[in-house]
């Protein structure tokens, strides 16, 4: 017989954190109607405020930090400053009514004037951006000008960046220590014997529309459709996947592959001086490593999800990280 029970739709982080409250005995204070997007944990007195969406879930995380972390072209900048190997940076802003408060070069204008003699591909995402929206690898000018009509009513800044093939991995940095490492691997569509690819395809999108994300464009749906040698009206065959580039991101079909709290040292070296580059307590960095040569900073995740965690049934994993966070929190608290 189906379960008739409401599924649990708080954030996960916000569930880790009440299973661990029960586990150490803390309290967990609700302040959001038991939507789990704010809450308080409270131990000897003491109290610190939690949330999740668009506030910090790690309270170690000082508002400044996150603040500029959030920030793509910050974080590049910062990155450069001290020194460490990440990938170029350049900013454009889609808006125009504070253009008169900046310097003249990275308007709209300027990065179409850029991109006809551009080399291709590129990667261009929103400079505030997350969850993958709008995160795209661009094939040619044509491209890029497609880009900036759907990403400009929606953000007011992205940044470009050069496009590197290369193996993606996501390092969880707490308290200065690399805690976990796994590689990111593209989404893409799965077959399963019976739908066409275009019906799989317009599925796949039509679940990011009610994410507030943005979808695959028909590009490289037909990109993906080439490499496999698939016409968009086959019935999918099962054990068949269609590649969608630049869709590395757990929310827009992405996973995680070859977990592990062992850290590679070139790895683990680069993402904790990323996080204290950047004066932050808690960091996924995301890291590109080609071949030859080391790693480089790709961005630096101040807020983090452990959902991943989820997917692949690390729970142990998840409640020990926030079990130490909120520990070290409370024993800082007023």
């Amino acid at each position: 017989m189906q379960s008739m029970a409401t599924p649990d739709r708080t954030p996960f982080n916000t569930r880790l954190v009440r299973t661990v409250c029960q586990q150490q005995g803390w309290r967990f204070v609700d302040l959001d109607g038991d939507e789990g997007y704010l809450f308080a944990v409270e131990a000897n007195g003491r109290r610190v405020h939690c949330g999740a969406g668009a506030i910090c879930a790690y309270p170690g995380n000082h508002a400044t930090a996150y603040t500029v972390a959030r920030d793509k072209a910050f974080t590049a900048a910062i990155l450069a400053e001290a020194g460490l190997p990440h990938m170029p940076t350049a900013l454009y802003f889609l808006e125009t009514t504070r253009r008169h408060l900046r310097a003249p070069g990275r308007e709209r204008s300027d990065l179409e004037a850029w991109g006809a003699t551009a080399t291709y591909p590129v990667f261009a995402k929103p400079n505030r951006g997350a969850h993958g929206d709008f995160a795209e690898q661009i094939r040619d000018h044509h491209a890029l000008l497609d880009y900036l009509v759907r990403v400009a009513p929606v953000h007011d800044q992205i940044v470009v960046q050069p496009y590197l093939e290369a193996p993606e991995f996501r390092v969880l940095v707490v308290a200065g220590e690399a805690r976990f490492q796994y590689r990111k691997i593209a989404g893409g569509l799965v077959g399963d014997g019976r739908s066409s690819w275009r019906a799989l395809f317009d599925r796949l999108n039509a679940h990011l529309r009610e994410d507030a994300l943005s979808p695959v464009p028909v590009t490289d749906f037909a990109a993906g459709l080439d490499a496999c040698g698939q016409g968009a009206d086959d019935i999918s065959a099962v054990g068949v996947t269609v590649p969608l580039a630049g869709r590395g991101n757990l929310a827009t079909g992405g996973y995680a592959e070859g977990f592990t709290t062992r850290v590679e040292p070139a790895l683990s070296e680069l993402a904790v001086a990323a996080t204290k580059a950047l004066g932050l307590d808690v960091a996924g960095v995301d890291l590109l490593m080609p071949a030859p040569g080391g790693p480089v900073v790709l961005e630096v995740n101040a807020n983090p999800s452990f959902a991943s965690l989820e997917t692949i049934g690390e729970h142990a994993v998840a409640e020990a990280l926030w079990t130490d966070i909120l520990a070290r929190a409370l024993a800082g608290a007023p």
